[in-house]
């Protein structure tokens, strides 16, 4: 049985962990969008923890304000790979990028449906998403880096 592709799983590592800030600014330009449009000002803080937007202003569209954030960041995460078809051959891209986007969507949920016990449970919110993201991660890569190691592994077979 093949095992997985060391430098497919290590150049998947490297663009998940690359990707996590910039798309956590990209969730808070989501939120800070609305507080905009509605007239107000904002203000974004990123730490190691994630990001904050601080919105000058009560929105009145809650909903829209809440979901935004996740949607456009899990947009921006999957977008690369729907819209660049090559980029599909490189399972790397695949397994670094997808489950910061899923993860993304699934906050934008969570954040909407769940928003009180979001905001005073942020740590156990963080971690379950943590856990969603490194899930799909493991599962993709299981899959993916496998199959690319499994495809050298027959051809170089194929040759003896």
């Amino acid at each position: 049985m093949p095992k997985m592709n060391k430098k497919i799983i290590s150049i998947s590592i490297l663009i998940f962990f690359v990707c996590i800030i910039p798309l956590s600014y990209v969730h808070e330009l989501g939120h800070g969008y609305i507080c905009m449009m509605e007239g107000y000002e904002f203000d974004i803080e990123l730490g190691v923890d994630g990001g904050r937007m601080i919105c000058y202003g009560e929105v009145e569209n809650q909903i829209l304000f809440r979901a935004i954030g996740g949607i456009l960041a899990g947009t921006a995460a999957i977008i690369p790979l729907i819209a660049f078809r090559q980029i599909r051959r490189y399972p790397a891209v695949i397994i670094g990028l997808l489950p910061l986007g899923l993860g993304h969507f699934l906050n934008a949920g969570i954040e909407t449906i769940f928003y009180k016990t979001y905001m005073e449970d942020s740590v156990v919110w963080g971690m379950v998403m943590g856990l969603f993201a490194f899930l799909i991660f493991i599962g993709l890569a299981n899959r993916l880096a496998k199959k690319e190691a499994r495809l050298a592994w027959d051809a170089n077979n194929a040759k003896k």
